[in-house]
């Protein structure tokens, strides 16, 4: 079955001085009357039943997650035991999920993104759900750069997948660059910018990520 994991636990520092400690970025208003995260959630109840859609936060946001979601249920907000990064977040909610469904499809969005064009973003989705269901591949969702953005990381597009959507396997990841070889990503034209967005089955992530050992344990 088809799982939604929403990111909602960062302190969106990078926002000062409209995002603080006790109102992140997540919460904000920035358009349309909803926070972030409220447009987050409303963008994909088109394809996955609110059931089905889970946030990942820490204690202190809890409250105010509740607030901005009625609709989901206490149970759907995965709480970290202690701030960790983003992949230990990922993984957290993968276990979780395998103990309900050992099919889980998960699709991982950050709360705070803005996304225009929203059925493009939903056909994107379909086509990287697919992939993941049928190839069993761990899918990233790429964004075109228009600048030479210091502050994101990027993705270089190796070999080219077929389908309905511009696929491709990826070739490496590099972390936030400096400016010159950021220019240099922009010249090359094969490289994307990394929206953090991601598309895999709850136990092939798993596969990947722990030693077999300890998987097969668990």
């Amino acid at each position: 079955m088809l799982y939604a994991v929403i990111l909602a636990g960062g302190k969106g520092t990078r926002l000062y001085p409209l995002s603080r400690a006790n109102n992140p970025k997540q919460f904000l208003k920035a358009y349309n009357n909803k926070s972030f995260l409220r447009n987050t959630v409303d963008r994909i109840k088109p394809i996955i039943n609110k059931d089905n859609i889970f946030v990942v936060t820490n204690q202190e946001y809890v409250d105010k997650i509740q607030e901005e979601l009625p609709e989901i249920s206490k149970d759907n907000i995965f709480v970290e035991p202690s701030n960790k990064e983003t992949a230990t977040c990922i993984g957290l909610s993968a276990v979780k999920l395998l103990k309900k469904d050992k099919d889980a499809v998960m699709v991982v969005l950050p709360s705070d993104h803005y996304i225009e064009g929203e059925k493009q973003f939903l056909d994107t989705l379909h086509h990287g759900i697919e992939l993941a269901e049928k190839r069993r591949g761990l899918i990233t969702i790429g964004i075109a750069p228009n600048r030479p953005e210091t502050g994101y990381g990027y993705i270089e597009m190796g070999d080219p997948i077929g389908g309905p959507i511009s696929t491709f396997k990826v070739a490496r990841f590099t972390e936030k660059p400096n400016v010159e070889v950021a220019k240099d990503f922009i010249l090359k034209g094969t490289y994307l910018w990394n929206s953090g967005m991601f598309l895999w089955r709850a136990d092939g992530l798993l596969i990947k990520l722990l030693p077999k050992t300890f998987y097969n344990k668990n």
